[in-house]
């Protein structure tokens, strides 16, 4: 898998946070779901959680992009995809990427055994919606948790 050079660092990162930011078109959500879809095929035991502040806008954003990066990858048959529920799920190891809006916050409190996040367009969260999703994250795992935040550059009075 060729990785953006501009995000090469990110690829290898393994502390609990990763913050991508920059500019539209900057490569960043490309890379972020080429390194969950890496990691899906590689490791065992993984339940990503992949949130934007709207339910609505996943499908055609995070789900097509990580979806796109399996198939360009021509891994598309290792991989079972459903809309109802909105996830994707690696048939060998039976990771799982499973998209949620924030928009009924309730929806992530029932998500147990979570291993790794995606907040895409974090701009469009609540300090409170971050910290929540930070709770989600818990517990002992054999691989490196996890949380990784993308959005664009933002007004300096802005949480994040």
């Amino acid at each position: 898998m060729k990785i953006n050079k501009s995000y090469k660092l990110a690829d290898g990162w393994q502390k609990r946070y990763l913050i991508l930011y920059g500019g539209a078109g900057s490569g960043k959500s490309y890379s972020i779901a080429q390194k969950l879809v890496k990691r899906s095929v590689s490791e065992e035991g993984q339940k990503f959680l992949i949130v934007r502040k709207v339910a609505n806008t996943l499908k055609n954003s995070c789900y097509d992009l990580i979806k796109s990066v399996i198939y360009k990858e021509e891994l598309e048959y290792d991989f079972t995809f459903t809309t109802h529920p909105l996830e994707i799920t690696h048939n060998n190891t039976g990771n799982k990427f499973i998209f949620l809006g924030l928009d009924d916050p309730e929806k992530i409190k029932s998500i147990a055994d979570i291993t790794g996040e995606w907040i895409e367009e974090a701009t469009e969260l609540e300090r409170e919606d971050f910290t929540q999703l930070d709770l989600r994250l818990r517990g002992e795992t054999n691989n490196y948790k996890q949380i990784i935040v993308s959005f664009n550059p933002i007004d300096e009075e802005h949480w994040l």
